[in-house]
């Protein structure tokens, strides 16, 4: 069954700013063409309200551009002898060009496209009116439709928030999909929830290089999870606020072992606020392409060679064969006498009967470093969506927790809900709904159930 988008809220408000620019024209006894003021209402509206805030400013000042322009063009025109008149749509096509280009050199390009469109209404719906008449009746038009695009964006539904919850989700599998990466709805929707003070975050396996990538566009305010819960990553700053490594002696002894065994890996290093990754001579095609790959990021730094004393190893990576994964684990565990070592597997972005083997230290969870950031925020409860075996502490833990649509039965299991929808805009529609549920509605069965639970 097709999927069909819903109707967003930017369209209904579109419509109203139509209607409300109808019901002005009828007021002022259908004096005038509405279709300049329905035209500039619908230009202008903008998906958030400080941008139509500045959008409304820079093209009032098209509008008055435009007039001026027109006026202008309409006096010319009229010394061009009536067997010519032809002539006069050539002047007019060429006065676009100065119309845009003060635009352009007055660093107002976005109200370009509403100023030649003023230049043009007034000059051809002239029909021999007085030109000052037509250009103060179009320009004010025109600026009805403005002001009326902008008082409809700044309409919000009576709402109530719910800021005593950190909302968290996952981000590969959950948040984000791999094909479409995060869905225009859901870029939307977040940024509005991001303006309008949610906290909010994410909590990925990626290293924060790889996840900078796939946010660009998503307004993210709060701290990030990454590397599977090993470290806390300001995006604004690109620093490192926390990292949880392995022990120096930890990591020599598994180091002496992979040597042993004549084994390939990357040592994932945080040093003053940059990752390094310290690598070999690879032993294999697909860890060579990995390197190929990732190294191009600007956020990583790959150093050919042995590891100095500074730093903190986050963890190690290795690129093996399924069956060389399962000796390797074995032998570790074997080692890790104390129970020190968390090992995580991840055949994503591998061929067939391969694996990102990575060996953390056991407290490298996206539950713990959740807690880590809690203690920095007024939040003391998260609620938490999340679809693979990495988000499993993290839901296990949430004083709410939902699982995606297409979650492994390990998360599902843990999880207090399952979503029904699949994908980023099934969580942003019910983050949005435990958030900020209208006044009207009834509170959310699922905090209303944990409410009652508490009491």
């Amino acid at each position: 069954m097709p999927h069909f988008p819903r109707v967003g809220m930017r369209m209904m408000k579109t419509a109203l700013a139509v209607g409300i620019c109808f019901l002005i024209y009828i007021l002022r006894g259908e004096e005038g063409v509405p279709v300049f003021s329905t035209i500039a209402a619908i230009i202008c509206m903008q998906p958030y309200i400080e941008n139509s805030r500045r959008v409304a400013f820079n093209r009032i000042i098209g509008t008055i551009l435009g007039a001026a322009f027109a006026l202008l063009v309409l006096y010319f025109i009229r010394f061009i002898p009536w067997q010519y008149h032809y002539a006069g749509y050539a002047v007019i096509s060429l006065a676009v060009i100065p119309v845009l280009y003060l635009t352009v050199l007055f660093k107002r390009t976005g109200a370009s496209a509403l100023a030649a469109i003023v230049l043009l209404s007034v000059c051809l719906s002239n029909g021999g009116r007085p030109p000052m008449i037509d250009a103060v009746n179009r320009s004010l038009e025109t600026i009805i439709g403005i002001l009326v695009s902008l008082g409809v964006n700044s309409i919000h539904m009576p709402r109530r928030r719910k800021q005593e919850y950190l909302f968290v989700t996952g981000f590969d599998g959950a948040l984000f999909d791999e094909k479409e990466g995060i869905s225009s709805y859901s870029l939307f929707e977040l940024n509005q929830l991001l303006h309008d003070g949610i906290p909010f975050t994410i909590a990925t396996e990626r290293t924060p290089a790889s996840l900078l990538a796939d946010v660009k566009g998503l307004d993210l305010r709060l701290p990030v999870i990454a590397m599977d819960g090993a470290v806390l990553f300001d995006l604004q700053e690109k620093r490192y606020l926390a990292c949880h490594g392995l022990e120096k002696d930890m990591v020599d002894r598994i180091c002496k072992i992979l040597q042993e065994k004549d084994l390939h890996y990357f040592l994932n290093v945080v040093w003053q606020d940059v990752l390094l990754i310290y690598y070999r001579d690879f032993k294999n095609d697909v860890e060579r392409r990995l390197y190929e790959q990732a190294r191009r990021s600007p956020y990583r730094n790959y150093v050919y060679g042995d590891m100095p004393e500074e730093g903190i190893v986050v963890y190690i990576l290795l690129v093996l064969q399924e069956k060389e994964a399962d000796l390797l684990e074995a032998e570790l565990k074997t080692m890790d006498s104390g129970g020190e070592l968390l090992f995580l597997r991840d055949t994503s972005e591998t061929p067939a009967g391969y694996c990102h083997f990575k060996i953390y230290h056991k407290n490298a969870t996206k539950e713990y470093m959740l807690r880590r950031l809690m203690e920095e925020l007024s939040q003391k409860k998260y609620i938490a969506f999340g679809s693979n075996k990495n988000d499993i502490s993290m839901l296990a833990a949430a004083e709410l927790a939902f699982a995606t649509a297409d979650a492994i039965p390990e998360a599902v299991a843990v999880a207090d809900y399952q979503l029904r929808g699949s994908g980023g805009d099934s969580i942003v529609r019910k983050m949005l709904r435990l958030y900020e549920p209208l006044l009207v509605q009834r509170p959310p069965k699922e905090l209303s159930h944990r409410e009652k639970e508490r009491e």
